[in-house]
């Protein structure tokens, strides 16, 4: 499997995760998948939307006063970590974003529940009986499986979601074959 990754000069592959809400695990799922592709020697990023008007930078900061003094863009470097700080106009679309992660060999999508990309669903019991699968608004040919911690009567694959290896698995024989 490894001569699959590292594919540098190609886009990366991108899997898509997704929830009706909050608190079904996305982000548990998603730590655990980097830290098992990483043991792998895959370069990998994700991509987090937020829908609500998140602000990194912080007030007194630099960073925060070249933004505040109309800077369209802003970037932090030091010898380990780049930030970039963009005004936008309008969202950016999935397509629009994806360029900021040349060199990545897989990208992790959480929400963006519209976007074209693969998708595994996160559904967890007592969280919600609803699935976005189910849903007419979503497109159901992007979507690959339901990670869940039930049995769904659905006809789709249901992975273990407490089973990061399947999950892994998973990902592996259907978008890296």
């Amino acid at each position: 499997m490894e001569d699959l990754y590292l594919n540098n000069t190609k886009k990366p592959v991108v899997i898509s995760i997704v929830s009706t809400k909050s608190g079904t695990g996305k982000t548990t799922l998603i730590e655990g998948l980097i830290k098992i592709f990483k043991c792998k020697n895959l370069n990998v990023g994700v991509l987090k939307h937020d829908a609500h008007k998140f602000d990194i930078d912080k007030e007194g900061k630099d960073s925060y006063k070249f933004s505040k003094a109309g800077a369209d863009n802003v970037i932090v470097a030091s010898s380990e970590k780049l930030a970039m700080i963009q005004a936008l106009k309008e969202e950016k679309t999935v397509e629009d974003i994806l360029p900021l992660f040349s060199g990545m060999d897989l990208v992790i999508i959480e929400g963006f529940k519209t976007n074209t990309y693969p998708k595994i669903e996160v559904h967890r019991k007592g969280v919600d009986t609803n699935l976005l699968y189910n849903n007419p608004k979503y497109d159901k040919s992007t979507y690959l499986a339901i990670a869940t911690d039930e049995s769904l009567n659905i006809n789709l694959p249901q992975l273990d979601l407490n089973n990061l290896h399947e999950i892994v698995k998973f990902i592996e024989d259907n978008l890296y074959s």
